[in-house]
């Protein structure tokens, strides 16, 4: 039960990325974190003719940072349109269900933050994502104003990287099912509690 409820409520995104991040080293090989707080870490990657599809979206390439954020949402749904039958996590639904007795395949927003980012350092490392840089992941909530919610962020280039910031993002995927454009919007407005059923 306690495994059950604690379903984004930490914010340890940050350690697991300094943790497995030195395991990003191709896109044939990297890892993913599912099973809720990623109590399951497992190694994958995607094979030479899924990697030429995600480069595909970024060509050509985009002139401004808002045309890149929308492809960088196209990547990131194909990456777990990939990855997700390799890794179990093909199922995965929308949101993280707190009472949650079957976690095996499914993912929080602990788990998403660390996936998202993972294919964010991918992109930017190969030159793919050029006007923005991968952000800590950020976190919001304390149980009192909020339930507590983690996400992966990206800056614009040149700007501050400040919350209240224009250049700061976030790119939430944990809102949709395995395979779904993620939400890229300003972080200050996520802070405040932002989600995509409010519009």
């Amino acid at each position: 039960m306690v495994l059950c409820l604690a379903a984004c409520t930490g914010n340890p995104t940050e350690a697991l990325l300094k943790k497995n991040h030195q395991d990003v080293i191709l896109p044939g090989d990297f890892g993913i974190c599912k099973g809720y707080g990623c109590r399951r870490y497992v190694k994958t990657g995607l094979a030479p003719e899924e990697w030429r599809q995600i480069e595909n979206i970024f060509v050509p390439a985009p002139v401004t940072a808002e045309a890149e954020r929308q492809m960088i949402r196209q990547a990131i749904a194909l990456f777990e349109r990939f990855v997700g039958p390799k890794t179990g996590t093909d199922q995965d639904a929308a949101r993280a269900v707190i009472l949650n007795f079957s976690t095996k395949g499914q993912m929080d927003c602990i788990d998403e933050a660390f996936n998202s980012s993972t294919y964010l350092h991918l992109l930017r490392k190969a030159g793919l994502v050029r006007f923005h840089a991968l952000g800590a992941p950020l976190h919001r909530g304390n149980y009192i104003t909020r339930w507590p919610h983690n996400t992966a962020t990206i800056h614009v280039m040149g700007q501050p990287r400040t919350i209240k910031g224009e250049g700061h993002f976030v790119v939430d995927s944990w809102f949709h099912k395995n395979g779904d454009m993620p939400e890229i919007i300003p972080a200050a407005q996520w802070a405040e509690g932002w989600s995509p059923d409010q519009e």
